[in-house]
């Protein structure tokens, strides 16, 4: 039996429009695709299927009307949605074996490691571009009504404000975006979720493009201990301040409390450090995983998931950030910030964050009005998105102004701001706009007594 044509059948006699909206017209071999678009032209101009004799009278391609009537003929007893699977299942794996034959031909024998695995992910994501792999939707006989206490728990707070996090959290699916002009606190921002996951008990993935991994680990260190980043850089720190950050340091490593006590006898930070990183493992379940790469892709970020994901139990996959991101190493059209690429990367993330269930977050770049830089559409897919409004140093105050907020109110905050130690919040804080309204508010109050 064709399966092509079989499935055609039943989506006609059926009038089956729930599996025809899932059908694509690649699944199919090429001799069925005018009689794919002529079908599909017919439901979108009358919202119901042709029929038989509709096909053979308004079909005028001799080979095409032939299909109709071998069609016609075919005896069918599978129902239309398990033939849409087979379909896309044959569809998948010829593409799939196609895609492997091209990069066996043009690259296995002088590609690196890791380029070998970054290719193959990449096959993944254009085979994914290709197929429709979303899950069919849920049984409104079955759905219940309240998510388990066990997806409940995965979900987690920015940590940037105490009062912020009480009302609003945001699950293990969403895609949450944070846009702000160049040095308005992107990575600081970035940087100071990471840390607090971290303190919560739970892993980090964090990617970065522009900074390396130690200074990524020195600003998280600095945020935790509230030690100046920029003594901390130079370790020109106090004896309580090494102390502070041997604590976090060890904190990091299985045993690390009992390197701490030989700590507090010597004294010797660079002995202590030695043999943490040489003779102790990381916690298995609550790290700081931090990825360099300056040429990051999709396909290198999900070859990283799919290693760690479920391995450290990551509570938020941070990419730093979404403009930097490219699609694949074969170079767009459009250049590094073609608008389009952009918006793909974009529709990846909240992706990854429904695949993995980890919420996902990301700095994009703003332009002098607080747009999206280069491409609006980045904001399409976000759950959730903030525009970062900064203010002097000497007012130790940032707001995060909501743009986009899907299952929630749109509220914004602003939170506490230690330029020394660089860290974020949690409480919150009047803006000076508001300080001086209220300084304001009180004179006049003054006044009328």
């Amino acid at each position: 039996m064709n399966i092509s044509s079989a499935l055609m059948k039943q989506c006609i006699m059926l009038q089956d429009f729930e599996t025809w909206s899932y059908l694509r017209k690649e699944y199919l071999p090429a001799e069925y695709h005018l009689l794919f678009n002529h079908i599909d032209k017919h439901c979108e101009s009358f919202h119901e299927f042709p029929t038989f004799d509709d096909l053979k009278l308004g079909v005028r391609h001799g080979a095409t009307r032939d299909k109709v009537f071998a069609i016609e003929a075919v005896n069918v007893d599978i129902d239309a949605g398990t033939l849409l699977e087979y379909l896309k299942n044959e569809y998948t794996q010829k593409e799939i074996l196609n895609s492997l034959d091209k990069y066996i031909d043009n690259s296995v024998l002088f590609a690196s490691a890791e380029e070998s695995v970054q290719e193959l992910h990449q096959i993944v994501l254009d085979v994914e571009d290709k197929v429709d792999l979303e899950v069919p939707t849920e049984s409104m006989q079955r759905i219940e009504l309240f998510e388990p206490e066990e997806e409940i728990s995965k979900y987690v707070g920015l940590g940037l404000n105490a009062d912020y996090d009480h009302e609003i959290k945001f699950s293990p699916r969403d895609l949450v975006l944070v846009g702000g002009k160049r040095g308005s606190g992107k990575s600081l921002t970035c940087a100071n979720i990471a840390n607090n996951v971290f303190q919560s008990g739970r892993s980090a993935i964090y990617f970065t493009i522009e900074m390396d991994s130690r200074s990524i680990l020195q600003r998280c260190c600095s945020i935790a201990t509230e030690v100046p980043y920029s003594r901390l850089r130079t370790q020109n720190l106090s004896v309580v301040e090494w102390e502070k950050v041997a604590g976090w340091w060890a904190s990091r490593f299985q045993q690390g409390q009992d390197r701490l006590k030989e700590y507090r006898e010597r004294r010797d930070f660079s002995d202590f450090h030695h043999k943490l990183t040489t003779q102790h493992e990381l916690l298995p379940t609550q790290q700081l995983d931090v990825i360099y790469d300056p040429s990051l892709t999709l396909a290198k970020i999900r070859a990283e998931l799919d290693k760690k994901v479920n391995k450290i139990e990551a509570g938020v996959i941070i990419v730093d950030y979404i403009n930097q991101v490219k699609r694949s190493t074969v170079p767009s059209r459009g250049g590094q910030y073609d608008w389009t690429e952009q918006i793909e990367v974009s529709k990846a993330l909240k992706s990854m964050a429904q695949e993995y269930e980890c919420t996902v977050f990301s700095p994009y770049q703003t332009d002098a009005t607080g747009e999206a830089r280069f491409a609006k559409g980045i904001l399409d897919a976000a759950d959730a998105a903030y525009a970062l409004e900064t203010w002097d140093q000497e007012d130790a105050c940032i707001t995060f102004n909501c743009v986009k907020m899907r299952a929630a109110s749109m509220k914004s905050f602003s939170s506490t701001m230690d330029w020394e130690s660089l860290k974020i919040g949690p409480e919150t804080t009047l803006t000076p706009k508001e300080r001086e309204a209220s300084s304001h508010k009180t004179d006049e109050d003054i006044d009328d007594l």
